[in-house]
């Protein structure tokens, strides 16, 4: 039987049957459930792939996500709370002590400590000079205060960095889009020159200068792909995402124009910027220091009490009084110069850092101003002009009136133009984006579009 099964099977594959390893489950319950769930684990996870590669990402969502998982942040968040932590033990007393003293052991009995005369059994507490305790702990709170600001003035760098990265992102995606467009056109123009050449009215050079130029642009649409990936790359890393994790594709690039009134935001700085409050909560903590040096010249008391036991009762105690005396003066003297010294420099550095702030504001706001006038320019004249001008010279080169490389230049001059229009938009952005970063708020803006992608 098993003989003639075999000579069945060499018969079907002489005549072509195709048969395919697929295992048996008719008789395994087990391992056909298996099959089936690797099977629909496969599917979504490909549909998981899509999916990603489809998402749009907005940049408000990338902030929320960077301010949740970059590690700066997260380390920075968990020293603050260590510096809370420290504070709340500035305020509490050193733990007492207790000492058992053994008295009058008998030299013949060494290590028969019953029969020792007595027992003292003394416990006692350092008090700090009133005040000090609460200077200190004042100074922590400060020193928390400082870590704080910290934290939320690396929050708006890595804020501002995500900015950056997306609008390059962004930007790099659109031009992507603008060559792919260009070369739609350059198809359109080979066809063009193909027909002309066909009817003997231009020579055969009109067709191969748009291959090359087909061919340069293809060129150049690898590079970008190229930048785009690392571009996605730097945004991983901002985000603490897995360089194998898509990004999506970047929601439109604003378009919309910021307001603000520039001696109120150098003011509304110099009050709010986390840098200088972290500065000023410096210079407090140094006038702290300050006082507390001065506290020096006063002595700290210990007070205790000793409990006598003899022959295993207790009769008798002792009270205990203790201080410091604070007897070479012109050792706390340098300290309190030493301290003052260093209130002083803080109090100047202040200064310098708020003279930084307002020239970081000016210098922001100059640049954001200067941004939007190019981006006007490129709006209202350069771009319109240019897509004229190309309109017109493929116009003319289908009648005859001018020759391949001067429609080709107008078509260079069109991808230029267009790629220079999306770049001063992506400028004028950026800009904003550190003038925020100086500020540490978001600026209003004014109705405007948004560039997106065709199909969105």
């Amino acid at each position: 039987m098993q003989r003639q099964e075999r000579i069945g099977e060499s018969e079907n594959r002489r005549i072509g049957e195709v048969y395919w390893a697929i295992p048996s489950f008719s008789h395994s319950p087990i391992l056909r459930f298996i099959y089936l769930l690797c099977l629909l684990l496969t599917l979504y996870c490909l549909l998981l792939t899509v999916s990603y590669a489809q998402e749009t990402v907005s940049l408000s969502l990338l902030i929320e996500e960077a301010r949740i998982n970059n590690p700066e942040l997260q380390a920075l968040r968990e020293k603050v709370k260590a510096r809370e932590f420290a504070a709340k033990v500035e305020g509490v007393l050193d733990d007492p002590t207790f000492k058992v003293e053994i008295e009058d052991i008998p030299e013949d009995k060494p290590f028969n400590l019953g029969d020792s005369m007595q027992t003292r059994y003394t416990f006692s507490q350092m008090f700090p000079f009133p005040g000090k305790l609460s200077l200190k702990q004042r100074i922590a709170l400060k020193e928390a205060l400082i870590t704080e600001a910290e934290f939320k003035d690396k929050e708006l760098e890595i804020t501002a960095m995500i900015k950056d990265s997306y609008y390059e992102y962004a930007f790099i995606n659109e031009s992507i889009r603008i060559m792919q467009e260009i070369k739609e056109v350059l198809s359109y123009m080979a066809q063009i020159a193909q027909a002309r050449y066909s009817t003997g009215q231009v020579a055969q050079q009109d067709v191969l200068k748009t291959q090359v130029e087909v061919t340069m642009l293809t060129n150049e649409l690898i590079s970008l792909e190229a930048e785009r990936e690392v571009a996605a790359a730097r945004l991983k890393s901002l985000l603490n995402r897995g360089q194998d994790i898509a990004i999506g594709k970047p929601e439109g690039i604003r378009k919309e124009k910021v307001k603000f009134d520039t001696a109120q935001l150098i003011a509304s700085v110099l009050e709010n910027n986390p840098a200088v409050k972290a500065m000023e909560y410096e210079a407090q903590a140094n006038e702290l220091n300050v006082d507390l040096a001065k506290k020096n010249y006063y002595p700290d008391f210990m007070l205790g009490v000793a409990p006598i036991q003899r022959d295993g009762r207790f009769e008798s105690w002792d009270l205990m009084f203790q201080i410091n005396i604070p007897l070479w003066r012109n050792k706390y003297d340098n300290q309190t110069r030493e301290a003052a010294a260093n209130a002083n420099v803080l109090k100047s550095r202040l200064n310098a850092e708020k003279n930084l702030k307002g020239f970081e504001v000016k210098s922001a706001v100059v640049k954001v101003e200067a941004a939007e006038r190019i981006m006007s320019i490129y709006e209202t004249s350069l771009l319109p002009q240019t897509e004229i001008t190309f309109e017109s010279a493929m116009k003319n080169y289908q009648t005859g009136r001018i020759d391949f490389l001067s429609l080709l230049d107008a078509e260079r001059a069109l991808k230029k133009i267009r790629i220079e229009h999306l770049n001063s938009i992506v400028d004028y952005r950026k800009k904003i984006a550190i003038l925020e970063r100086v500020a540490g708020e978001e600026l209003d803006t004014v109705a405007g579009e948004n560039i997106k992608e065709k199909g969105q």
